[in-house]
């Protein structure tokens, strides 16, 4: 049982109100909040039952499953009963360094951003997947020995090889971001993913009723103001339902790092690169949490141990046992090396659907550029109407040309002026 607990994290976590275009860096972290924003949650009640957290509402117990994971201070999944059904909550982290050159600092943490996100990503994938496993161990031993009317002596030889490897393997959507935490004095950064049963329906394309409930402008007002009061992630994507038409809205999060550089012409241009990078990711995680997409992950080591006690030597260029020197005392050697490898690798690819529209935002210390693409079905019926409007014109357009007459039109008059004529160069210039 898990005791009452005090967190400063509701499901996406809450830090001060900002404007929608006067995001601070600290606004990608859900670290600890002023105490006014603190939040009692009373997890007095919540249990868990062979690895699956139980408690009496869905909040109690996703908070209660992340503050686990937090306080493990390990990557992990944890499994929540929630009202949708059983939810997975995976947690994974990286870190980062500090360079004089700030451009370096700001990749560096952007990278570990990223291999958080992934590491999550294929903590859910295993969950539903499995993992495949595989480990091959050899041993050998080797015993030398030379034995005279004088003396007796021994060479012994042992190694252990042992080689394994994992991987995991398939498709993930409907995933969300829950948390993503910065702490700049440890140089690490966390990224924590949830998937419910609810969230995997919510995401998917709302094709079948594509009926203009909500006007944008409303759609827009709701997103603007969910960000002042949640967290505006790196990485990743959330649900959003509008409270009164009850909509549901897909935002999928894209960053870029804001690069400085001596010549403005070139920070311009930098800016402008930021801004595209940003955008491309925000769309590409919104299709990845819509449509899906695959993840790889591949892993394992390689130990290799050898171990030896010699008493004698055999002579250069001969392994006759007579020419052998026997050593004054045992000579003993050990070695152990090891090697380890961990790939991630994730494709998300396919189009996107009409109405999707893209907002970026700087930061107000510069360092970064943040996107959010939208997707809501009353901008897609939106959309597709205007398309639809689009087509209909242009067929009104084309409706009234006619094919091209190849034939005739030889005339004996001339109908045209006469053209430029006259010499161009001085003949004593030639």
């Amino acid at each position: 049982m898990i005791k009452k607990t005090l967190l400063a994290l509701l499901v996406a976590g809450y830090v001060s109100p900002v404007l929608a275009e006067d995001f601070d860096l600290s606004d990608l972290v859900p670290a600890t909040a002023a105490s006014a924003e603190i939040t009692t949650v009373d997890t007095s009640n919540t249990r868990e039952v062979d690895d699956v957290i139980f408690a009496e509402n869905a909040q109690s117990g996703v908070l209660s499953a992340h503050q686990s994971l937090v306080e493990d201070g390990e990557d992990g999944v944890k499994m929540i009963a929630v009202g949708s059904g059983i939810g997975i909550l995976s947690t994974g982290s990286s870190y980062y360094n500090n360079y004089d050159n700030r451009n370096a600092t700001l990749l560096s943490k952007r990278g570990a951003y990223t291999k958080a996100f992934q590491i999550a990503k294929k903590q859910l994938v295993e969950n539903f997947e499995g993992m495949n496993s595989a480990c091959t161990t050899v041993s050998n031993e080797t015993m030398d020995v030379i034995d005279t009317g004088n003396d007796s002596v021994a060479n012994t030889f042992s190694s252990i090889s042992d080689t394994c490897t994992e991987s995991v393997k398939g498709a993930l959507a409907g995933y969300v971001t829950f948390d993503v935490y910065d702490d700049p004095e440890e140089g690490f950064v966390r990224v924590s993913l949830i998937s419910t049963p609810k969230t995997r329906e919510q995401t998917k394309r709302q094709s079948g009723a594509l009926t203009e409930t909500t006007n944008p402008n409303e759609i827009f007002k709701q997103v603007i103001t969910d960000l002042k009061t949640g967290i505006l992630p790196p990485v990743g994507a959330k649900v959003l339902t509008h409270p009164e038409t009850q909509e549901t809205y897909v935002l999928g999060f894209g960053s870029s790092i804001i690069r400085e550089n001596s010549s403005k012409a070139i920070q311009r241009k930098m800016l402008t690169l930021a801004k595209n990078q940003s955008q491309t990711k925000a769309r590409n995680a919104l299709l990845a949490t819509m449509q899906g997409e695959q993840v790889y992950w591949a892993g394992g080591f390689s130990e290799n141990q050898m171990e030896s006690n010699e008493q004698f030597e055999y002579a250069p260029d001969s392994l006759n046992p007579a020419d052998a020197k026997a050593l004054g005392e045992t000579k003993n050697s050990f070695i152990n090396n090891i090697k380890m490898t961990d790939s991630y690798s994730t494709f998300a690819s396919g189009k996107l659907p009409q109405g999707v529209s893209v907002k970026s935002f700087k930061s107000t210390d510069g360092d970064w550029m943040l996107s959010v693409a939208v997707y809501a079905p009353s901008l897609e019926a939106s959309a597709a109407k205007a398309a639809k409007q689009n087509e209909k014109r242009v067929k009104e357009s084309s409706g009234s040309s006619s094919k091209i007459n190849v034939d005739g039109g030889l005339s004996d008059s001339n109908n045209a002026n006469k053209g430029p004529s006259g010499q161009v160069s001085n003949a004593q210039d030639l």
